[in-house]
C-alpha cells in the first residue's frame, strides 16, 4: 500500500496522525511489532509497556511518536510497512481507516505544508539581499542567543538528573546516530518563480484542484484511466460531475472550469503535466419526450429507418455530457442521437418538442436530402462564393461534424481563457463554439467567410503548437476531416 507514495507523503501522513495512533486502546500489541522490526528503542518500549495510567500512557506514546518523526523520518516507510500488516489492522480500527484512506485515495495531503517550506526557501534568497551591516548585526545577535541556549541547557540537564526518568526514547539505546533525511517538499524556488505544485515529489499522485467554491483532490493516474478521479469527503468524482457537483454544469467544459492554483486542467493537459483519458457519459436520464403517449410512439416507431429507437445515447453528441434537470436531452427520431437545445445546429426551439412531431437531426435531415445537392463538380472558389443563406443545413452539417470529431473539446472554447500566452502568439483567436454562434446569428454573408474562420482555428493550432506535435497533429487530424467533408459535401473537385 505504501509503495506508489513519496516518503514526503508518508512523513506528513503520519505528522497529520500521531494523535489517533497515541489514542488507541491497549496498544501493547502495536508495540511490539514496532519492537520487532527495532523501530522503538528497548528501554522506551519497558517504559510504556509497564505505564498503567491510560492518560499517562497516550501522552507518553505521542512523545515517543513525535521524537521518530523528528529523529528518525528516514524509517516512515518501515513503520508503515510494520504497521499496514493485518495482526495489527484487524486488532486496531484506527489504523484500520488510516489504511482504507491510503487504498481508496481518500486521503487528503495538506499542500499547505509545503507550501510553508516554500516560502522558508523564498525568505532564505530573501535573507542573503540583506546589507554586510545587517548581516553583521543578525550574526552576532544569534551568537548571543545561541549562548543563552546553551546556558538554559545546561541548567535544565542538571535538574533533570535530580528527577525521575520519564518514558520516551533514550539517547544511550541510539548510540549509532542516523542520517537525518532532508524532505524536500518541491523544488527550490528562485525568488518572484511562480509555485507550480505539479512538478512537486508530494503531488506525483494527486493534486489540489478548484471548481468555482468547491474544491477537492484528483487522482492523476485515474484521469489518464478515464476512470472517476476527483475525490470530495470520500466521495469520487467524474471531471463533468464534479463540474455539475461544483454549481458549474453550465460550462461544459470540465477542462477549463476545473483549476489546480488558477491554472485550468486544459493547460496541464496541454503541456504535458497530465494526461486524460476518455470521458464518457454515465448513468441514463429522464428526457423531455418527443411524443406525449405511447399509442403516438408505437404508430411512429413503423415508419422509422433506424431499428433501435429506445436506444438513444446517453450524452450529448457535440458537448459530450449528460442532460441536466433544467436542460434536458433531446433525442432524434431517426439515429441514436441526442442533443442539448442549445448545442445542435440550428437551436432546437421549445415548439418543436411534444404534440406527436417527429424530430431529425441536422445529421438526418443532410442525409435524407443528400441525393438532391451537387450533381455537377464545382471549382473550390464557386463553391467558396456562395451565399450561405441557401447553404446553410450544409455548413451546420459540416459544423456539427468537426464538432462530434473533437472529443475532448480541444477546439471547443476560446484557448486565450486557460493559456495565459496565447494571445502574444495568437492575434486573432477562433475556435468552434464562436463559429457556431456566428452561424446562429447569421453573421457569414458567403460560404467561404464560414470556411476562412474553420480554418483559421487549424492555423492558430499550428501556430501556438510548433513545439507540441501531439496537438498540432490533432490540428492537422481535424482539419483533414473538415477539406474531406468540404470537398463531398459541394462536390468540390481537386
Amino acid at each position: 500500500m505504501v509503495d506508489p507514495l513519496q516518503d514526503e507523503q508518508l512523513l506528513q501522513f503520519f505528522h497529520c496522525h500521531k494523535t489517533e495512533m497515541s489514542c488507541m486502546d491497549k496498544p501493547q500489541i502495536f508495540l511490539d511489532k514496532l519492537k520487532d522490526y527495532d523501530l522503538i528503542p528497548e528501554d522506551t518500549y519497558g517504559k510504556l509497556s509497564r505505564m498503567k495510567s491510560k492518560d499517562n500512557l497516550r501522552k507518553a506514546l505521542y512523545d515517543f511518536l513525535d521524537w521518530f518523526e523528528k529523529k528518525h523520518p528516514e524509517d516512515i516507510r518501515d513503520f508503515w510497512t510494520c504497521v499496514f500488516t493485518d495482526t495489527i489492522l484487524y486488532k486496531y480500527p484506527t489504523l484500520l481507516m488510516m489504511h482504507n484512506s491510503l487504498k481508496d485515495g481518500s486521503f487528503q495531503f495538506n499542500v499547505r505544508q509545503a507550501e510553508q517550506a516554500v516560502d522558508k526557501e523564498t525568505d532564505k534568497g530573501k535573507r542573503k539581499e540583506v546589507s554586510e551591516d545587517e548581516e553583521k548585526e543578525e550574526k552576532k545577535a544569534n551568537s548571543e542567543k545561541k549562548k543563552r541556549k546553551l546556558r538554559s541547557r545546561r541548567i535544565r540537564d542538571d535538574d533533570d538528573d535530580e528527577e525521575e526518568e520519564q518514558a520516551g526514547p533514550s539517547s544511550q539505546s541510539t548510540p549509532n546516530k542516523k542520517k537525518k533525511v532532508k524532505i524536500n517538499f518541491s523544488p527550490s524556488l528562485k525568488r518572484g518563480e511562480k509555485s507550480e505544485i505539479w512538478k512537486w515529489p508530494m503531488c506525483k499522485h494527486q493534486l489540489p484542484v478548484t471548481c468555482g467554491q468547491q474544491s477537492g483532490f484528483l487522482n492523476r493516474d485515474r484521469l489518464a484511466k478515464g476512470e472517476k478521479c476527483i475525490v470530495v469527503e470520500k466521495r469520487w468524482f467524474t471531471p463533468a460531475e464534479f463540474e455539475k457537483f461544483s454549481g458549474k454544469s453550465s460550462s461544459r467544459n470540465w477542462k477549463l472550469s476545473i483549476r489546480c492554483r488558477d491554472v485550468p486542467l486544459g493547460k496541464l493537459i496541454q503541456e504535458g503535466h497530465l494526461k486524460s483519458g476518455r470521458y464518457k457519459g454515465g448513468c441514463k436520464k429522464a428526457r423531455k419526450a418527443l411524443f406525449p403517449s405511447d399509442d403516438v410512439v408505437t404508430e411512429t416507431k413503423l415508419h422509422l429507418s433506424w431499428q433501435d429507437y429506445e436506444k438513444n445515447d446517453d450524452e450529448c453528441c457535440i458537448c459530450k455530457t449528460e442532460g441536466e434537470e433544467e436542460e434536458e436531452l433531446v433525442m432524434c427520431d431517426r439515429c441514436p442521437r441526442s442533443f442539448h437545445q442549445k448545442c445542435h445546429l440550428p437551436h432546437i426551439e421549445d415548439g418543436v418538442l411534444g404534440d406527436g412531431i417527429q424530430w431529425m437531426c441536422t445529421f438526418c435531415v443532410f442525409k435524407s436530402n443528400e441525393e438532391c445537392y451537387y450533381k455537377d463538380e464545382l471549382k473550390r472558389e464557386a463553391a467558396m462564393s456562395k451565399g450561405i443563406s441557401q447553404h446553410m443545413l450544409e455548413c451546420q452539417y459540416l459544423l456539427l461534424c468537426l464538432c462530434t470529431a473533437d472529443e475532448e473539446r480541444i477546439f471547443a472554447t476560446d484557448p486565450s481563457r486557460y493559456l495565459s500566452d496565447y494571445s502574444a502568439v495568437v492575434k486573432t483567436p477562433m475556435w468552434l463554439g464562436n463559429v457556431a454562434d456566428k452561424l446562429e446569428d447569421q453573421l457569414y454573408k458567403t460560404v467561404g467567410e464560414f470556411v476562412s474562420d474553420v480554418e483559421l482555428i487549424f492555423t492558430n493550432c499550428a501556430s501556438y503548437n510548433r513545439d507540441n506535435a501531439e496537438y498540432r497533429a490533432k490540428g492537422n487530424r481535424l482539419k483533414e476531416l473538415f477539406d474531406g467533408d468540404f470537398k463531398k459535401v459541394f462536390n468540390v473537385s481537386d
